[in-house]
């Protein structure tokens, strides 16, 4: 991301793999790419890629013959420009800078000036997040529809073809995001408009405040979950489904490092000093043991603990149940 203009190229910056479908003057007509927390490629085609980039080509021919909007003058920004960023290649400037990263310098800047909250979390939802489910390959047709979800409330229905959400004319899955994306996160209405055998149809999705917040699953995925605190200053590999079997549990994963480095390095002595210990396979925390890997009990732990707080963990050692019980730290 070194020397790249973070106002013209915006996308999701987590993502392992996006796709901006672009006039050469910086407009952005489109996008595409996604993922959840099954893996880095669950969400994408060949196919819709393919659809996504033959249905903007007369969006394109249309934009080049039209009149262009007038473009507002703004100043391009990159990622070395951000304060948080600067002091880290004061010294030595990186030969690359990963996209995850840009989130990680945003998120210190908002923090250091008091401006940052919980809820900037919640980035580029996912469309089921409004009870939506798209087609991988068709990629604006709706699958299905969660009974009771905004969607659902605004008429949508399986079969229909999504044209815009709010300002943006959608193609894709990520156009849905991007669009749910600027809307505001406390209550409003953002205006849908779908295609129902030929016929369009205007609607609303009405949005209560606080709805772009998510799971710790939904976000277990994102590399900038790594940098929220407090953290449990330690963490290692889910174990394999043999051994799961072989030692009677559901979810597991074998401690294999603890943080006692860099700039958090009281996390680990904190957690060495409770009595976690590489090797632990840890099974569950606070009672619970429903985690479907390692990164979702790093998520939940992020999200649900308070500083301050008494935690128990779960582990198995040498094949013995031991509770650790440890103080959270800020």
């Amino acid at each position: 991301m070194l020397g790249v203009d973070l106002n013209t190229y915006r996308f999701d910056y987590d993502l392992t793999f996006a796709a901006l479908v672009m006039n050469a003057d910086g407009t952005t007509y489109h996008r595409f790419g996604g993922r959840d927390e099954t893996s880095a490629s669950s969400r994408l085609t060949v196919a819709g890629l393919v659809r996504v980039l033959e249905a903007a080509l007369p969006e394109h021919e249309a934009y080049e013959k039209g009149p262009k909007p007038k473009r507002e003058g703004v100043a391009p920004r990159t990622v070395e420009q951000i304060p948080t960023m600067a002091r880290r290649i004061a010294n030595k400037k990186p030969d690359c800078v990963h996209c995850h990263t840009v989130n990680d310098v945003e998120r210190e800047l908002a923090q250091e000036e008091k401006r940052w909250k919980r809820d900037d979390l919640w980035v580029f939802p996912l469309p089921e997040h409004v009870g939506l489910k798209l087609d991988s390959d068709d990629v604006a047709r709706v699958v299905s529809v969660t009974p009771g979800s905004q969607a659902a409330k605004a008429g949508a229905m399986a079969g229909d073809v999504l044209v815009t959400l709010g300002e943006q004319r959608i193609l894709s899955e990520a156009d849905v995001q991007w669009a749910l994306e600027r809307a505001d996160a406390g209550p409003t209405k953002l205006p849908l408009v779908y295609e129902r055998r030929s016929a369009r149809v205007e609607a609303e999705l009405e949005l209560a405040a606080g709805w772009k917040r998510a799971t710790a699953l939904a976000l277990s995925w994102r590399p900038a979950m790594w940098g929220i605190r407090p953290s449990p200053g330690f963490g290692g590999r889910d174990v394999s489904a043999d051994e799961k079997e072989k030692l009677g549990v559901a979810f597991g994963f074998r401690v294999n490092y603890l943080v006692d480095w860099g700039e958090h390095a009281e996390d680990g002595k904190n957690a060495a000093a409770a009595g976690i210990r590489k090797g632990d396979v840890v099974v569950g925390c606070d009672s619970k043991r429903d985690f479907a890997g390692h990164a979702h009990f790093q998520a939940w732990f992020r999200l649900e603990k308070k500083a301050g707080e008494d935690t128990a963990i779960e582990v198995l050692r040498e094949g013995n149940p031991v509770t650790v019980k440890m103080k959270v730290l800020p």
